[in-house]
């Protein structure tokens, strides 16, 4: 991973820790960091932006949001980048786009919701109604190790089920339709390839108990939907796009590359398996 990722990361952990939030990593940088640890079992995709994503709880209170579009925007100083709408931001070769829960009072324009006025808005994702559920905090000193800037420092990832349903949501979005991208539709395939191989047991049984908990969910059952339809058979489009990936385990043959996907077809089908 590129050290400047890193960089803006510790800065945006120090930043945010003054009015007491630790930042909500998603997309590419939050699975890196998940599985920081198992980066010998498969390397990780390298991404050079971060996805913030900002939760109910950081939003209810129009002061709060003030303070983090000053954070953002007034004191580490990015700017909103033509045709980002208030929601991506870019500072020098530094990306930052902004995700944020539905939140009942918030006002929204067309995808986004309004949370400064003409100054800070963020993508809205339904799909992340349960985010703030069984969140994990990682240390950066743990991501960063011997970096003094990091001690004290934390930031939150979600629940690798809430990862794999924001992963499945995307990679539906881009594989077909308006908005279809072929690149982009692999980014996310990719992802869910390396949720679903490197994922422990207890990652499982709580992914499980989530699925339980909310199994008459619009989302899950829609979540379920693009499993059974994209992801269910090495045949499909989800795993195709994997296999077609250059990084994909370049100096193996398609038939060791095709049981790698099988087995992570498998778990993901299980993960997506329980009993109410």
């Amino acid at each position: 991973m590129d050290e400047m990722i890193f960089r803006q990361l510790l800065e945006l952990a120090s930043a945010f820790k003054e009015i007491g939030i630790k930042p909500l990593i998603c997309g590419g940088l939050g699975i890196y960091i998940r599985f920081y640890d198992k980066q010998s079992e498969l390397p990780l995709r390298i991404t050079n932006d971060i996805d913030l994503m900002l939760t109910k709880t950081q939003l209810l209170e129009q002061s709060r949001r003030n303070a983090i579009a000053e954070i953002i925007i007034d004191k580490l100083k990015y700017i909103a980048y033509e045709g980002g709408k208030h929601f991506q931001f870019q500072k020098g070769n530094q990306y930052l786009d902004i995700l944020a829960q539905p939140v009942e009072g918030i006002d929204t324009k067309d995808f986004r919701a309004v949370l400064v006025k003409s100054k800070l808005h963020g993508h809205l994702t339904p799909e992340s109604v349960f985010i703030e559920e069984d969140l994990k905090t990682v240390s950066l000193l743990h991501i960063m190790p011997g970096n003094e800037m990091a001690k004290g420092l934390e930031v939150l990832v979600p629940s690798l089920t809430n990862q794999l349903i924001l992963k499945l949501f995307a990679f539906d979005d881009r594989n077909e339709g308006p908005r279809k991208d072929e690149a982009q539709a692999q980014v996310h395939a990719f992802d869910i390839y390396t949720i679903a191989t490197l994922a422990s047991l207890n990652d499982y049984r709580e992914g499980q108990q989530f699925l339980s908990r909310h199994n008459d969910s619009g989302i899950v059952q829609r979540a379920l939907s693009i499993v059974g339809n994209q992801f269910s058979s090495v045949e499909q489009p989800g795993w195709l796009c994997v296999l077609r990936a250059a990084n994909f385990y370049p100096n193996l043959n398609i038939q060791r590359k095709q049981e790698q996907v099988d087995e992570a077809k498998r778990r993901l089908v299980k993960w997506f398996t329980w009993s109410p």
